[in-house]
């Protein structure tokens, strides 16, 4: 298809040049980041549609409030994620950039930290004259070498100096209530629908670029807090039985530890059950020992067999979930192979006990599990 395209004459465009030639014709709001870019895209639109504007969006995940993942939208306003892979932000031109955080990730393409940072560099690189960067306390500095001299940078986080932060912060069974601060001006006290710390941080950026572009904040509060969330993040499905499982993309062990964190304060008096597919060989390979390290902390685990995406042979025989079943068992955890990822009903039957959480994590396939998982809930 592509060489008839081109036969014909017609401009062929990779994904994510086909997205920055879109930026350039709207007043883009581009978020990037290793974890939270979907759900923080996704918010971003709420608070923008409660403030009575409605921004065109691409997001990577389905949003059933939105009905679907994409919108063509009336006003100025472009809300999209900023992908790292490839190096794929790169082709935006952002007038509001925000960086979330910053972890390994993508390591065929970022073998050093040094080269990942350059990459977020060379996003904030792209930011629009007199645009603004929102940038996480924690985010290494030189992240902000490239910027022109005339982008404004605001600062999100915890510490009592950040532009952009949370105050009268409370937590409720998982659920974060607190009160936003933006440059001073505090706002309405919002309470999330969505549970978890990091969603509340998330809700920060948010709150961020509604400011950046001028939106009705007190309006936009109310957007954030209305805000169920995205498929597949946190997604709470119960069983025939009333069993509870808990299906999320996590695939890094940054958001496996946010996801148990959370899944334990929404439900303190439950065992908790991991079922996890690793995602790429590589990052399994690379990440091993934190990847180890968190399924440990869980009362039991599965490692279904690892999903392979973009990768050689070569690299696909240097680790498997059995590396991973091991070196969790080192550190004293309860794991145990799940297998193919059909098999995982029937082997995660094996493992739980009546009244368990079960986490089904990952970024493959593992989600054409859930209905046989449910079945035996």
């Amino acid at each position: 298809e592509v060489q008839e395209c081109v036969r014909r004459g017609f401009t062929s465009l990779l994904y994510a040049e086909a997205v920055g030639r879109l930026s350039e014709g709207r007043r883009t709001l581009a978020i990037a980041g290793t974890h939270g870019k979907t759900t923080t895209t996704g918010l971003t639109v709420a608070a923008l549609r409660a403030a009575h504007r409605d921004p065109a969006h691409l997001i990577g995940g389905e949003v059933p409030e939105f009905d679907g993942n994409g919108h063509g939208g009336s006003s100025p306003e472009f809300v999209v994620e900023a992908c790292e892979f490839n190096r794929s932000f790169h082709n935006l031109r952002p007038y509001g950039a925000a960086i979330l955080n910053l972890d390994g990730d993508h390591f065929d393409c970022y073998p050093s930290s040094e080269e990942l940072v350059d990459a977020f560099a060379g996003y904030l690189a792209r930011i629009r004259p007199g645009g603004v960067a929102l940038v996480e306390e924690s985010v290494p500095r030189a992240v902000l070498t490239s910027l022109r001299s005339d982008v404004r940078i605001l600062t999100v986080g915890a510490g009592l100096w950040a532009d952009i932060r949370a105050t009268s912060v409370e937590e409720d069974h998982g659920h974060y209530s607190f009160r936003p601060q933006i440059e001073g001006i505090k706002l309405p006290q919002v309470r999330m629908r969505m549970a978890g710390r990091h969603n509340m941080e998330n809700a920060l950026f948010a709150l961020g670029l509604a400011h950046v572009v001028s939106a009705d904040l007190t309006a936009a509060c109310r957007g954030i807090a209305e805000f169920q969330g995205v498929n597949r993040r946190f997604e709470v499905r119960y069983g025939a039985e009333g069993g509870v499982l808990i299906s999320d993309y996590a695939h890094h062990p940054v958001e496996i530890r946010a996801v148990l964190s959370t899944a334990r304060q929404r439900y303190p008096d439950r065992r908790v059950v991991v079922a996890f597919q690793p995602h790429q060989h590589q990052r399994t390979l690379v990440l091993l020992p934190q990847f180890a390290e968190v399924l440990a902390s869980a009362d039991a685990s599965l490692v279904a067999d690892i999903y392979g995406a973009r990768e050689s042979q070569e690299i696909q025989s240097k680790v498997c979930a059995d590396d991973l079943v091991r070196a969790t068992r080192e550190l004293g955890g309860d794991c145990q192979p799940g297998g193919r990822v059909g098999e995982l009903p029937g082997r995660l039957a094996e493992v739980r006990r009546d009244d368990d959480l079960v986490l089904l994590l990952g970024a493959g396939d593992i989600d054409r599990a859930l209905e046989g998982i449910l079945a035996n809930l």
